[in-house]
């Protein structure tokens, strides 16, 4: 069985579908807008040139030729909506299909048949590896993503499964990053050889999956130097409640090395005034940690919550300030930081990570240039493994100038030709 190509010859077709499987994904219609504003002039760039009929072709070369994009890494934001734009057509002519964003909806909460089997793999897997809570999260994704796609195929049972089904997903994957190619094709592996171990499937496709090189530790962190910094602590205001508890998130991911995910569910269970630390597991490790309860922090925090967080019995700590009132969205704490870097005029070169985790990052790096051994700063962070750490040797400048070697000295003999 070959996946079908679905042929919208009208651009104005495809970007409705497209618009359609958007909103039944979840995406706000603000969201969906900002999308549409590309599409609009992807439909003048064709009346322009007199383009019948819309091709991946036709979409890169808008790309190239009103953007100037033709490299997809190191875009700007802008650069990246007009990109994802394009990709979003590209990718719902060729399958008929979108995968819903993994930051809106799981994408298991989409599947009608195939719930219950990547239910009983992630029990196998629990029941017989270490798997974190971000793990099962990857599963829901990818592996999630795979079962969606063949049920959008007519496969309703996993023995309906062949290798030509199997490759034209592994196709439709061509768009997406190294990264997001490693991570998906490592679950779909192990999701097919357990499928054989549990003779739900006689063949072991495992092999077909293709093998993607990437290096996980290849990018250099994000961070900020002590003066910018400084200079995203100066321009908040604090004298509203939104610089209040912006103030209080940015002191905790700067001070206390915490991932987004973990301030944002930080809970009043979780701080424990009588004894000034902060207690909690973290949802990507699933470690428990107990970090100080600095006095700049808990200044900010109570500063926060007594004169500028709504008045709500909701037990998480960091809350919306307007209706809904509810938790933190992570796209939310990335504006957060990303506001303050830009208001203090930080160089927004791209590539270079303005959000959260840059904060994170800056703190590990600070803790290196004071010579802090780093089994130490992985405590602090916590990482599941000091080799997670080592990955930020590379920014230590300081550090690595003691290892650089002295240039050997050469002599070149100019009547023989020969480098000595």
């Amino acid at each position: 069985m070959t996946s079908k190509r679905v042929q919208y010859h009208e651009t104005p077709l495809l970007i409705q579908r497209v618009k359609e499987s958007l909103s039944a994904f979840g995406y706000k219609p603000r969201s969906i807008q900002v999308f549409q504003r590309y599409w609009n002039e992807l439909l003048q760039y064709e009346a322009d040139n007199e383009i019948k009929s819309y091709s991946p072709k036709v979409g890169l070369g808008f790309l190239d030729e009103v953007y100037d994009i033709s490299v997809f890494s190191a875009l700007s934001k802008q650069d990246k909506v007009c990109a994802r734009s394009i990709t979003l057509l590209n990718m719902y002519r060729r399958d008929g299909m979108l995968f819903p964003s993994a930051s809106i909806y799981p994408t298991v909460s989409f599947l009608c048949y195939f719930t219950e089997i990547i239910e009983i793999f992630k029990r196998h897997q629990v029941s017989r590896f270490q798997i974190t809570n971000s793990t099962l999260n990857g599963y829901n994704r990818y592996i999630g993503q795979f079962l969606l796609y063949l049920e959008k195929h007519n496969i309703r049972e996993i023995n309906h499964l062949n290798s030509s089904i199997l490759l034209d997903y592994c196709e439709s994957h061509s768009i997406y990053s190294p990264s997001t190619l490693y991570n998906s094709f490592c679950s779909l592996r192990v999701f097919l050889r357990f499928l054989k171990a549990a003779a739900l499937l006689e063949t072991d496709y495992s092999s077909m999956v293709p093998s993607v090189s990437y290096k996980r530790d290849s990018k250099l962190p994000s961070t900020f130097t002590q003066d910018e910094i400084e200079g995203i602590f100066q321009v908040i205001d604090r004298s509203n409640p939104i610089g209040k508890r912006d103030y209080a998130i940015i002191m905790i991911a700067y001070k206390l090395g915490l991932r987004s995910i973990d301030i944002r569910s930080l809970q009043f269970s979780n701080i424990h005034w009588e004894k000034n630390t902060i207690e909690l597991t973290m949802k990507k490790t699933g470690k428990n940690i107990v970090l100080p309860l600095l006095e700049d922090v808990g200044k900010a925090l109570i500063d926060y919550i007594k004169f500028g967080r709504p008045v709500t019995d909701s037990k998480f700590v960091f809350l919306r300030l307007v209706s809904p009132i509810k938790p933190l969205s992570a796209p939310g704490m990335t504006t957060i930081v990303k506001k303050y870097a830009n208001k203090a005029g930080i160089d927004s070169s791209p590539g270079r990570g303005k959000g959260p985790h840059a904060m994170r990052s800056s703190l590990a790096s600070a803790l290196l240039a004071e010579n802090i051994p780093l089994p130490v700063i992985s405590e602090i962070l916590g990482h599941s493994c000091s080799r997670t750490t080592g990955n930020y040797i590379k920014i230590d400048i300081k550090q690595l100038r003691i290892c650089c070697l002295e240039v050997p000295e050469y002599d070149w003999n100019i009547e023989r030709g020969e480098v000595f």
